[in-house]
């Protein structure tokens, strides 16, 4: 793998109050509506290679192509263990596949670590990747069936015709 097989299309960013960074995002960058997740459930998952079901709250909006996502960590996960360490703010980049597996490998191959995996009854995965320094970003491998990317959809031609007043549309 010389170069990622698409682009990417989301910055994470790991915030202590959901709703507070909300409205920062959509009151002082003019980006939304943000869509809030209800509580999300996982069916699998891994913690630094162990089984862990991540919990955390979720807020996706869209600013022209690109994915913001907003997380506020309810209990152990990676974005927990940034908060704890001071961190708020960008915390991963993410691609989209249709080939987790491939990808995850090719990333591996190039001194990648999985830290946190999660899957949805859906069928969708998500796989975080802790690329090595010196810059040592984490990659998050998203291969989503066809109900979440239709979801994305229609939350990015929701963005397109925002006009400012409803800042948070929860599901």
């Amino acid at each position: 793998m010389d170069r990622l097989p698409g682009p990417l299309c989301q910055n994470a960013f790991i915030v202590a109050d959901i709703e507070a960074a909300i409205t920062h995002w959509t009151g002082t960058l003019g980006i939304g509506p943000f869509f809030k997740f209800p509580p999300l459930e996982f069916t699998e998952g891994t913690l630094h290679g162990k089984p862990h079901l991540p919990r955390f709250k979720a807020a996706v909006a869209y600013s022209g192509d690109l994915i913001i996502e907003l997380i506020e960590p309810e209990g152990p996960s990676i974005f927990q263990e940034y908060l704890e360490a001071g961190g708020q703010g960008v915390h991963h980049n993410c691609v989209m596949t249709d080939d987790l597996d491939s990808l995850v490998s090719a990333l591996h191959a190039k001194g990648g670590e999985t830290v946190q995996t999660q899957a949805t009854a859906d069928g969708s995965v998500m796989a975080y990747v802790q690329m090595p320094a010196p810059e040592p970003v984490i990659i998050e491998v998203a291969q989503l069936t066809e109900g979440p990317r239709e979801l994305f959809k229609a939350i990015r031609a929701a963005a397109a015709r925002w006009d400012g007043k409803t800042p948070c549309i929860t599901f």
